[in-house]
Order: C-alpha cells, then structure tokens, then sequence
C-alpha cells in the first residue's frame, strides 16, 4: 500500500501543467493500492474551501475515492512527537503523514517534498522529481 502525501492529491485535481500530469501518471501506474488519510483530506480542501468554489470542492471530495482512507489512531499521534524529537525542523503535519503510513504497514510514502526521506526511513519518495 501506498500512502500519497497532500501535495501530490492536490497536484493531481487542480494543476494543468506538466507536474500535474507526471503526478496523475504516476498514480495511474502505481503498483499497489493507495491510502490516504483525513489530514490530507483537510490540507487537500483548504483552498477550494476558501475560495467558496462548491465545484472545486466536489472535484476534489470525489478524488478521495480513489484512496483507501487510513484511520489517524491516537498512537500516531506519539510516533510523530517522536519523529519530530529526532528530526528537527519536520513540521507536525508531515509527522503524523509519516506516522500514519507507517502504522499502516505502508510500503511507500509518495510525496514532493524530498526533505522528508530522512525521517522516513527511506519511505519518502519524490515521484515529481523522479518522473
């Protein structure tokens, strides 16, 4: 199972450009499932939300269901205060998307943010940068 990290569901529904095609390429050819979790869900709906478009809002409520969406349990929760005593500067968001994919039993975090190999443990993988 593959976890996919906001900014790619957000590159995929709303970028008519080259990143955005690589990305939905690259989760058309993906070579297991695809999780997500509600915090992508919130980081995902933020700006259609903001700009009161119901159409971009539906657009991307209906990308959902393409991912199996992955339960955020309170112990993620204390993995990702735990990844961020180990890894200074990771932001909370990021630690518990890392935290919930790897309590999944994830074998990939599909992401655009090549700072997050690290604290992955070689989960994280750029797919932007490697498409």
């Amino acid at each position: 199972m593959i976890y996919v990290d906001s900014c790619l569901v957000i590159y995929a529904v709303e970028r008519d450009d080259d990143i955005g095609a690589r990305t939905r390429a690259a989760l058309a050819g993906a070579d297991g499932p695809l999780a997500t979790s509600p915090l992508v869900m919130l980081e995902a709906l933020v700006k259609p939300m903001r700009d009161a478009d119901a159409r971009a809002q539906s657009t991307m409520w209906s990308a959902f269901d393409a991912f199996e969406l992955l339960p955020v349990e309170p112990d993620a929760y204390l993995d990702a205060a735990l990844l961020r005593a180990r890894h200074r500067g990771l932001q909370t968001a990021d630690a518990l998307h890392l935290a919930v994919a790897r309590q999944a039993g994830c074998t990939a975090f599909w992401t655009n943010d090549s700072r997050l190999e690290t604290a992955s443990g070689g989960l994280a993988v750029d797919i932007v940068a490697r498409g």
